[in-house]
């Protein structure tokens, strides 16, 4: 067994079987690029999701306590102005009735 030659020096197997020297290198990119491109359609829109999900917990979530506390603030701030709490509810209804009704008038028909 001494005398055999090595299949991986002796260039005549590869050769025989019409394959060329860098078969090896050639077979391990085709697996990678296969590898590459079945990550991407799976993996690819559940890394989207999770971007989406990140954006909304870290940016909508935040601005959205903003506004109620801003509500809260701006009730509070009338009730001082105006001595009445019925006034800083009426101001601020005529203006939320008001920008709804901007909003309504804007929406696609």
């Amino acid at each position: 067994m001494a005398d055999a030659t090595d299949p991986k020096e002796d260039g005549t197997t590869a050769a025989m079987l019409g394959l060329s020297e860098d078969w090896p290198e050639q077979a391990a990119d085709a697996v990678v690029n296969t590898v590459d491109k079945v990550r991407d359609v799976t993996t690819g829109p559940v890394v989207n999701l999770s971007r989406l999900l990140a954006y909304i917990v870290f940016g909508v979530f935040p601005l959205l306590i903003v506004l109620v506390l801003g509500i809260i603030a701006a009730v509070r701030g009338l009730e001082v102005a105006t001595g009445r709490a019925w006034a800083a509810h009426g101001i601020l209804g005529l203006l939320f009735v008001s920008l709804g009704a901007f909003a309504w008038s804007r929406r696609p028909s």
